[in-house]
């Protein structure tokens, strides 16, 4: 099961709400991958269940005797495991600077890795030097990973918790899983400098900034030639509400990459209804969903239906986190 990641070097963890069975997930990763020598960080920190004492998060990823995780120093202080630290690196996080550490002994630990694209990238390449494979736990709140360059392949969880309705839950999971499918675009071939590039028939329009002031300025002189439109990084409703105020169509738009993409489900039928063309720079693989069909909070799915109703709309594998991994 899952042999898809086999060769898989560095394997990114989402979830789109908390509670999806995210972290669930990467324990039965690191467990069907026992046999590997294997490294484990996080992109920012899921901060929920904290502990009366230290306020940090209660420890919720298993980690074995042989694995190298990187977390921040807080983190290595409030953990009762054995460890040796590897390396000591300058990358700085809410909770200290993170630490490159082999576990003595197994048990739980709180990971608090880097929030930024340079640093997470920094980390990765630290880390890859230790271990025959890299996973990536991204906080809940973060469906975005920093740099998806440094990502060869993603898992997505999702599950009750996203939505009371099961229906509004399995088609948002289904946008998702059709956004790492953009075409890779020919326009550009690495992420540019630029925070904002603007294509007309007749000139290119480069700018450092990508405020809607700067976007508007712009598109208000070029509307009618207008071909391919790139934004750095997260592309917001905001954008999107832009272009349909404006009736902004018919050309391209270019992300770094698809988890950049951070508005609801149902502004990608406004950018169809705009002709919209979505392309991406960096195209990564999403190999398979993990659902979760119970929410601590709310309404939970029938497990079967979820599954099977899921199945029907994504064509990538789909598992029950309990059912498929509790005998990994």
């Amino acid at each position: 099961m899952i042999k898809s990641i086999d060769d898989v070097q560095t394997l990114g963890i989402i979830g789109l709400a908390k509670n999806t069975g995210k972290t669930t997930t990467l324990n039965a990763m690191l467990k069907l991958y026992d046999k590997y020598k294997i490294g484990l960080t996080s992109i920012g920190l899921d901060g929920e269940d904290l502990d009366q004492v230290n306020f940090l998060p209660k420890p919720k990823i298993h980690v074995k005797k042989g694995m190298i995780v990187a977390t921040a120093c807080a983190c290595l202080e409030a953990s009762d495991i054995h460890f040796e630290i590897l390396e000591k690196t300058e990358l700085m996080t809410a909770l200290g600077k993170v630490k490159i550490i082999e576990v003595l002994q197994d048990g739980t630990m709180v990971i608090a890795g880097p929030t930024t694209n340079q640093e997470l990238h920094i980390l990765i390449e630290l880390m890859k030097k230790y271990v025959d494979k890299v996973f990536v736990d991204g906080a809940f709140n973060r469906m975005t990973f920093a740099n998806i360059k440094n990502i060869d392949a993603i898992c997505l969880s999702t599950g009750a918790s996203v939505s009371p309705s099961m229906m509004h839950t399995i088609e948002k999971t289904r946008r998702i899983v059709e956004s790492f499918n953009y075409p890779k675009t020919n326009w550009i071939n690495e992420v540019p400098k630029q925070s904002l590039i603007i294509q007309t028939d007749q000139q290119d329009y480069n700018f450092y900034d990508k405020k809607l002031t700067t976007i508007h300025h712009v598109i208000q002189h070029v509307n009618k030639s207008l071909k391919y439109v790139y934004i750095k990084g997260a592309i917001t409703q905001r954008v999107i509400d832009y272009l349909i105020e404006y009736s902004v169509k018919d050309f391209v738009l270019i992300c770094d990459d698809p988890t950049k993409l951070l508005f609801s489900d149902v502004y990608y039928q406004y950018i169809e209804n705009l002709n919209i063309k979505i392309e991406v720079i960096h195209q990564c693989p999403l190999m398979f969903v993990t659902i979760n069909p119970f929410s601590p909070v709310g309404k939970h799915y029938d497990a079967d239906l979820f599954l099977s109703e899921l199945k029907k709309v994504i064509k990538i594998p789909v598992y029950n986190v309990e059912k498929e991994f509790n005998n990994v």
